[in-house]
């Protein structure tokens, strides 16, 4: 394959959901790499870590702003898709990253406030964020829509019950819309990250216990990067997947096979 330009993405307009920190600043980053427009949509947008995500992403040559918002709250998802589309004229690539993963108890000591709000966070917000983005998409009769599910969505474990439920129905919204708005050229896919080394795991799995832990994984026995998910970003972000959709890509390095 000699002509990679179906990864080129200059000049695509981007909505990245929690994008000012984390995996969504990761990915945010990955998409102006390809040369994409982008906005982050984030809570913590007005404060100076928002800024920094601002200057980090122009610095690599793109247009970026960012917008304070509760994605749990219809009309902030409503207005964070506006603003995109009325400052870059369109939107193209909406990638739903916004998630908590709640406060680790098993289910008989999990409170409902709790429950609810990971479920606002997580799934709600991908339903309003894609609900708000596809009406626009539909109109430019082409869109990709990008949903962060999980690996925990495929194996249970305990103390994530409301998160791994979350991560779950994103494979099932990620469906449901491949197959609604397919016939408007719109794909939309579900990445599914496993275990990555970041700055708030990385003293536990760099000692002992975490060190063991890493050795009972199967397949590649290592941590993924956030990097790593890069490549695999701009793929469903951009042409290279024009017959791809519905589809759950596991980025997992083999940890629960």
């Amino acid at each position: 394959m000699k002509d990679l330009s179906v990864f080129d993405l200059t000049g695509k307009a981007s909505v990245v959901t929690g994008g000012c920190a984390g995996l969504g600043l990761t990915f945010a980053e990955a998409l102006a790499e390809a040369g994409a427009n982008v906005v982050l949509g984030d809570i913590i947008a007005n404060t100076p870590k928002g800024a920094e995500a601002v200057e980090r992403i122009k610095k690599l040559g793109v247009k970026c702003f960012s917008v304070q918002s509760d994605v749990s709250k219809e009309a902030d998802c409503q207005a964070l898709i506006d603003t995109a589309v009325r400052e870059f004229g369109r939107i193209d690539i909406l990638v739903n990253n916004a998630g908590i993963s709640g406060d680790g108890k098993r289910v008989t000591d999990l409170s409902l406030d709790m429950w609810e709000k990971v479920m606002a966070v997580n799934l709600r917000s991908a339903f309003l964020c894609s609900r708000a983005a596809a009406k626009y998409m539909i109109a430019q009769k082409e869109g990709k829509i990008i949903n962060i599910s999980s690996a925990s969505s495929f194996k249970a474990v305990s103390g994530l019950a409301a998160y791994a439920t979350t991560k779950a129905g994103m494979i099932m919204l990620t469906k449901t819309l491949a197959v609604e708005l397919g016939r408007f050229n719109i794909q939309v896919n579900a990445l599914a990250p496993g275990y990555l080394l970041t700055d708030l795991n990385r003293a536990h799995f760099e000692s002992e216990a975490g060190k063991k832990q890493i050795e009972g994984f199967s397949g590649m026995k290592r941590l993924g990067t956030p990097e790593e998910l890069k490549g695999l970003i701009i793929m469903l972000a951009s042409r290279a997947s024009s017959f791809v959709t519905g589809a759950s890509i596991v980025a997992d390095g083999g940890q629960w096979l």
